[in-house]
């Protein structure tokens, strides 16, 4: 942070750190927030309330005062490209947590930044959401945004009595999601499978043409500074850069930080309190006399860029580290050589054909020699390209975003009907007169002519520094003109967006309504489905009244079949508004439109109420009359056996015949019904005394032949499981003898490849053999077909052991090679090893054959060799 109100910082938030991101996001938000892994509760509910402070002033007068409370606003922003789509805090930051479940899996990136003084509460939002949405543009990931006010630290006096001491710190968490999201019709969105690239390596980023790590932590940071300026005065503007960047003649000090500035609160020191309290009287000491620091260093690494060609192209990034180490035992106060003059603010500069060099010329005078005049010179003039280039970067991604804001003004109009041609037209005018490609192709070129300068210094003549230095000029120029055309493209560019964005939410409501109302219409179609049902169940239910002969009345029959009828006409009516509602577009949203979908809600409201109650009619018409079945069909059939089956006798008796045929279906119950099988047994009493003599002995008969049948098949099938139980006998003997045979010749190859002759330890060799072995064998049986099914079988078995058996001995070998020590006699083995193993079947492990694990195991213990003769000490960075 300097004296303007700067500061930004970036953290990674790590499960290598034992960081939940779950909880983060809680703590920022003031939410309560369940991690599903863990099932712990992160409840920060607090910190959206008011709290009360007991405080007593400089006299000892206690009072209270309500201290606001701590989370001012939160927003969760998502990628313009994105589009609309529906997302929780919680539920996304679960699924982040879900998907990375590596150890060491990095959940997000949460970078901190200071609000300046000049900012109002209005402005801090609005710059925290438009630096999101840069960012989540930028690499196509969800931020969690959540501004919170100044901490209240509380210092206790005494029991009860409290001072309250707090910072003027307003300061915003932005939480970037580790992976990038994108809308999902059926999810609602989705999360990629790999990390968003700013996440990515240094060498992975310059392999596709993209910055380094260094670079992109200077664009979020400048990127703040410049949006922060946008809305501040000028005498309030603020920098990313520090003292020692400004040219400011004073020494930084170190970040205190919270719990530091709470030990504070409580009496203790601090070796960083006392840093601190040390440079304060070494920056007072330097203001006194008027000295100059001298940091006897290289100053900033990342001054020297560096060139690499990846893929044919030509990546600049630079190396990037804050600062060189500041040792205050290094660094001196000189009396200055002369009074160095201050730049005037870049609006205040004329463009002229020269670079105004009085600053710099200043500067060389107080130099100790021409080399040093020189070197100077160079990181002057490369300071210069370094700046023209990140303008021209900067300019360049905005056209680029422009232009494809431009392209997509036809898929805006496909969706809500505004008519962009002329913001295309006037878009595309101004994008032809920004002019980035050559102006960088210059700086390169430029670069490499001051890299020359560094390694030849006679080639840095003055004549050449001037002719360079108009080319800068030139370039600057057209800079300035970019600028300036930018700056009525882009409110142009904001304007489409804006009324896109507009649009979409005027029509987000009508279409919720629209896609509720598809599902009243998925409901007809049910209704529909269900009626016609229903019709063939009433048709099914009154015939079967017609079979047991309850009734014939054909008029209540058409009456409910009516019921059942869908006014299919009316319908359809129905869907042609529905349709020519969904075709409007946003612009043709009006009163008239939302009148008309209103009226449609409540008309299929309607017709679904109304044949709701002709199906629930019907309903009950059918149970009725399946009830009414149920209940006579068992006396009406009954009635119907007892006249099938005793006719002849039952006849004989008119008077009794006469009433079972004549009584009516309703009039049947289980008394009449027993009443007329009393009186038929009785006439079948003399039938049945005189045919169950016969009977008897035609029983005796069939179970005698039955008997018999029975004792030859028993025979029969005893014959046949004896045949079946010699060849199976026969084929498993036959399979075995094969199978050994093979075991044997497996053996003497495995004997042939000579694994004992390689010097390593036998558990080793025994694993290999035994593993090769198993691999032989493995393929004989797969390539094998010639089988009865029988031994088919065998073979299966056999093969699925032999897998399980070459999957563990896989696991041996592996396991044998790790116990031996990292030196290039393993190396040896394992290549002697992977030698052999050429000459045995694939052996897979995963998706990669066991040589290529050993090959890479041989890179493995060659790396662990080498890392063994490197150590390296990282600076503590200031």
């Amino acid at each position: 942070m300097n004296s303007k109100g700067f500061h930004l910082s970036v953290t990674a938030i790590s499960k290598a750190k034992n960081h939940s991101v779950v909880a983060k996001s809680a703590y920022n938000s003031g939410s309560k927030l369940i991690d599903e892994q863990s099932g712990e509760v992160h409840d920060y509910t607090s910190k959206t309330k008011d709290k009360i402070l007991n405080l007593v002033d400089s006299d000892g007068t206690k009072y209270t005062q309500v201290i606001e409370k701590n989370v001012m606003h939160t927003a969760l922003i998502t990628p313009t490209v994105a589009g609309d789509f529906a997302v929780t805090r919680e539920g996304f930051w679960n699924d982040i947590e879900r998907i990375d479940t590596r150890k060491n899996a990095q959940l997000g990136t949460e970078i901190d930044v200071m609000f300046p003084e000049g900012i109002t509460a209005h402005q801090r939002i609005v710059l925290a959401e438009r630096y999101a949405q840069t960012l989540s543009d930028r690499y196509n990931v969800l931020v969690d945004v959540a501004i919170h006010r100044p901490h209240s630290h509380e210092k206790h006096v005494g029991e009860v009595e409290v001072v309250e001491l707090t910072s003027s710190n307003f300061h915003a968490h932005i939480l970037l999601s580790s992976r990038e999201i994108a809308a999902d019709a059926d999810k609602g969105y989705i999360l990629s499978k790999r990390k968003n690239w700013l996440q990515w390596s240094t060498s992975e980023r310059l392999s596709k043409g993209l910055n380094g790590r260094g670079d992109e932590l200077k664009f979020q940071r400048t990127l703040w500074a410049d949006m922060a300026n946008e809305l501040l005065p000028e005498n309030k503007a603020i920098t990313e850069k520090s003292y020692r960047e400004q040219g400011i003649n004073r020494l930084p000090k170190m970040k205190l930080g919270k719990s530091l500035y709470k030990d504070v609160l409580k009496g203790n020191r601090s070796l960083i309190k006392e840093y601190n309290e040390t440079i304060d009287e070494i920056n007072a000491h330097i203001e006194q006399t008027g000295l100059v620091i001298d940091y006897n260093d290289s100053g900033r690494i990342d001054l020297k860029s560096n060139v690499q060609e990846v893929n044919g192209v030509t990546v600049h990034y630079k190396k990037r580290k804050p600062y060189a180490r500041i040792d205050l035992n290094e660094i001196r106060l000189v009396d200055p050589a002369v009074v160095l003059k201050p730049i005037a603010p870049e609006s205040e500069r004329e463009v002229e054909d020269e670079i105004d060099m009085r600053v710099l010329d200043d500067f060389l005078d107080v130099s100790d020699n021409f080399e040093q005049q020189k070197k100077t010179m160079r990181s002057a003039l490369f300071s210069t390209i370094n700046k023209l280039y990140e303008d021209l970067a900067h300019q360049s991604k905005q056209t680029i975003a422009i232009q494809k804001n431009m392209d997509d003004t036809r898929r805006f109009t496909q969706e809500v009907g505004q008519d962009y041609q002329g913001e295309r037209e006037k878009m595309r005018v101004f994008t032809q007169q920004v002019r980035t490609q050559d102006e960088r192709k210059a700086l390169e070129s430029a670069l490499e002519l001051v890299e020359q300068f560094r390694q030849d210094d006679t080639l840095q003549t003055q004549r050449a520094i001037t002719r360079l230095e108009k080319q800068l000029s030139h370039i600057d120029n057209t800079v300035l003109n970019n600028k300036s055309v930018l700056k009525i493209l882009i409110p142009i560019n904001n304007k489409v967006i804006a009324e896109y964005k507009a649009l979409k939410v005027t029509l987000k409501p009508f279409a919720a309504q629209l896609e509720k109302l598809a599902d009243n219409f998925k409901a007809l179609d049910k209704i529909d489905i269900e009626k016609t049902e229903l019709q063939q169940h009433w048709h099914e239910a009154f015939e079967d009244l017609q079979n047991i002969e309850v009734t014939s009345n054909m008029e209540t029959y058409h009456k409910f079949s009516a019921l059942a009828d869908l006014d299919v006409e009316y319908l359809k009516t129905l869907e042609q508004e529905r349709d020519a509602l969904s075709a409007l577009k946003a612009v043709d949203i009006d009163v008239a439109a939302n009148t008309r979908l209103a009226t449609l809600v409540t008309d299929v409201q309607a017709f679904k109420t109304a044949n709701d109650t002709d199906i629930k009619q019907l309903k009950q018409q059918i149970t009725t009359s399946e009830k009414t079945y149920q209940r006579l069909s068992p006396f009406y059939e009954q009635r119907r056996e007892l006249l099938d089956q005793s006719g002849a006798v039952i006849s004989q008796d008119d008077e009794l015949y006469d009433e079972i045929v004549s009584t009516k279906t309703t009039q049947l119950n289980a008394v009449r019904l027993d009443e007329w099988r009393t009186r038929t047994m009785a006439l079948h009493q003399q039938l049945i005394k005189a045919h169950e003599q016969a009977e008897l002995e035609n029983k005796a008969k069939r179970e005698r032949e039955a008997a018999g049948k029975r004792r030859q098949a028993q025979q029969q099938k005893e014959q046949e499981q004896a045949a079946l139980a010699r060849t199976r006998l026969a084929e498993t003997e036959a399979y075995q003898d094969r199978f050994d045979n093979m075991v044997v010749r497996v053996k003497r190859h495995v004997d042939e490849i000579d694994f004992k002759v390689i010097d390593t330890a036998a558990t080793v060799i025994a694993a290999a053999e035994k593993l090769a072995a198993e691999a032989f064998v493995l393929e004989a049986l797969q390539q094998t077909d010639d089988f009865t099914g029988l031994q088919q079988r065998l073979r299966d078995t056999d093969e699925k052991r032999v897998v399980i058996d070459v999957e563990q001995s896989t696991q041996t070998l592996l396991q044998a090679l790790r116990t031996l020590p990292d030196n290039r006699h393993k190396m040896d083995t394992i290549n002697a090893l992977n030698k052999r193993f050429e000459r045995v079947p694939d052996i897979h492990v995963d998706t990669k054959t066991l040589t290529q694990i050993l090959s890479a195991q041989v890179l493995e213990v060659d790396k662990a060799i080498q890392a063994k003769t490197r150590r390296y000490s990282s600076p503590r960075p200031f």
